[in-house]
């Protein structure tokens, strides 16, 4: 386009030719554009909040969001269209910041960051935008690290980061409120792990979003449900992710729900090297879903131990008892032997006693019977009566004596009855517990088998040497692999790819090539 040297007439002047300076969409389009060049012709680091980020920016090729600037009333005043464009996603290795696959850092909605753009007009539609080619994470982390102390030093002031913990944890929580996405793999693992004990283990699922600015809301909406239940204890999980999706757990409010619930509750989040707010303030925190589930069993575990030597003991005194019994038993047929001796020798003394005064009276009746008859008449009347008594009272006493011998008698079996039947029903108690447990740690053997995981789909590769490959890194081309399925094993040879382009710009850029284009130099591994 060509400009003319005199000044500009102004809207709806003429030109000191008398003509009027008309330009066209394209014209003026065209202008800006250039003019825009010309103000940033190179890259510029741009700070602001991210917001309306596709929730499946990961899956798309072209992802378009925005950036906001706000003010002092937290409404966004300045705002700017902003995009990330599939080919310098590629070139610029940029997806790892949408997809998760960095380990620090992940854009998000309401995150505010740093990226490196390329001042856009496109002049067919006149449309001013943003085009990121770099993200300096190291900035939202430390604005997320700011946020995270300021939240710390709320909490120690208030007072909130062992309320939680100073709650009685039940010995026996067997009644569950768990808290994470339905269907994760956080809920698989913890599920896995609850199901494998042998314990009746009761779980309430209260679904909530683990991840983005709804996380809050929906777990603090789950507390309060769960609360009304009235569970043993709370657990909150979700899987690993990067340092910022694990931001989302460092919220005040969220931290301030946890820290004043009434409720025990249990973090499992993130990787075993997280740790978030929600764990400082939990009762506890476990490093993995697994580990929270495998917490939960162990403590009924050591109940259960408990119980079974309360048990045992209960089951030693028993059997003492029924010795103490049998011995008093014992004594109960020597106490009723002797009665029966004694009775048996009064017997005899009365018998003896009465022989020997009939003797008497019978001598003295002969002897003087001419001159005492009345005073013997009176006399064997006496005799005959006195006998009767003696033998009434004798009678007497051998039934008081007989009767007390066989109540005790029937005391001591009866009271043997019953400790015999109690011993009869908890002597085989202890051993169907033992049977139990034997039972539940065969069943945990079988599923730790890695033939369980390879039937699930899973793989096993092993390198040269015959080890485990974790990592594709470990590996060179022309390397012979085998990789163990289900139902057998595929031979395999690593041969170079193109997964490292990166690397030569970057030695590049070291030598001084700044205005060079990038090569792919680098490798990957395939599998035939």
């Amino acid at each position: 386009m060509k400009w003319h040297d005199a000044v500009d007439p102004g809207p709806g002047e003429e030109s000191p030719s008398g003509e009027r300076r008309i330009l066209s969409v394209r014209q003026i389009n065209e202008a800006i554009s250039t003019a825009m060049d010309q103000a940033f012709p190179a890259t510029v680091w741009v700070r602001g909040e991210v917001q309306r980020l596709p929730a499946d920016a990961a899956r798309r090729t072209h992802v378009y969001f925005e950036l906001h600037e706000t003010g002092g009333s937290g409404a966004a005043e300045y705002q700017i269209p902003t995009s990330l464009m599939g080919w310098d996603r590629q070139r610029f290795g940029l997806g790892r910041y949408l997809d998760g696959s960095d380990p620090d850092f992940q854009i998000a909605n309401k995150i505010e960051v740093c990226l490196e753009c390329k001042v856009d007009f496109y002049a067919k539609f006149g449309k001013l935008s943003l085009k990121v080619v770099g993200v300096d994470k190291n900035f939202s982390l430390g604005r997320l690290e700011a946020r995270r102390r300021e939240t710390l030093a709320f909490l120690k002031e208030a007072a909130l980061l062992e309320r939680n913990a100073g709650l009685r944890l039940p010995e026996l929580p067997l009644r569950i409120g768990l808290i994470t996405a339905p269907g994760s793999a956080a809920e698989r693992d913890f599920m896995t792990g609850i199901e494998a004990s042998p314990w009746a283990f009761t779980v309430t699922l209260a679904g909530a979003r683990m991840q983005g600015e709804q996380l809050q809301a929906e777990v603090m909406a789950a507390l309060t449900r769960l609360v009304g239940r009235g569970p043993d204890v709370i657990v909150i999980t979700r899987g690993g992710g990067s340092r910022a999706d694990l931001s989302w757990f460092d919220q005040k409010d969220l931290a301030v729900a946890i820290a004043e619930c009434p409720l025990p509750v249990i973090t499992a989040i993130g990787h075993e090297i997280d740790t978030s707010i929600a764990d400082l303030v939990a009762h506890h925190a476990c490093k993995t879903p697994t580990a929270a589930a495998e917490f939960l069993v162990e403590r009924v575990d050591i109940a259960a131990a408990r119980i079974g030597e309360l048990a045992r003991q209960l089951a030693d005194l028993a059997a003492t008892r029924v010795d103490e019994a049998r011995r008093r038993s014992a004594v109960t047929d020597r106490l009723a032997r002797a009665v029966d001796r004694r009775l048996l020798q009064a017997r005899m003394a009365c018998q003896g006693l009465g022989t020997g005064l009939q003797t008497r009276v019978a001598h003295r009746l002969d002897t003087e019977r001419s001159g005492l008859g009345d005073l013997g008449l009176r006399l064997g009347t006496t005799a005959v009566r006195r006998v009767g008594q003696g033998r009434t009272r004798l009678a007497g006493l051998q039934d008081r004596a007989g009767s007390r011998a066989a109540a005790v008698l029937d005391r001591g079996r009866r009271t043997l009855a019953v400790l015999d039947g109690r011993l009869r029903r908890e002597a085989p108690r202890p051993v169907d517990r033992s049977r139990a447990r034997l039972d539940s740690l065969s069943k945990q053997v079988r599923l730790a088998d890695p033939r369980h995981l390879l039937i699930r789909g899973y793989t096993i590769t092993t390198g040269p040497a015959g080890r485990a490959v974790a990592s594709a890194a470990a590996l060179a081309p022309g390397d012979r692999i085998r990789t163990r399925f289900a139902d057998g094993e595929v031979a395999s040879i690593v041969q170079p790819g193109k997964d490292l382009a990166s690397k030569t710009g970057k030695d590049n850029a070291r030598g001084g090539k700044k205005d060079e284009p990038e090569k792919d130099t680098g490798q990957k591994t395939l599998f035939r």
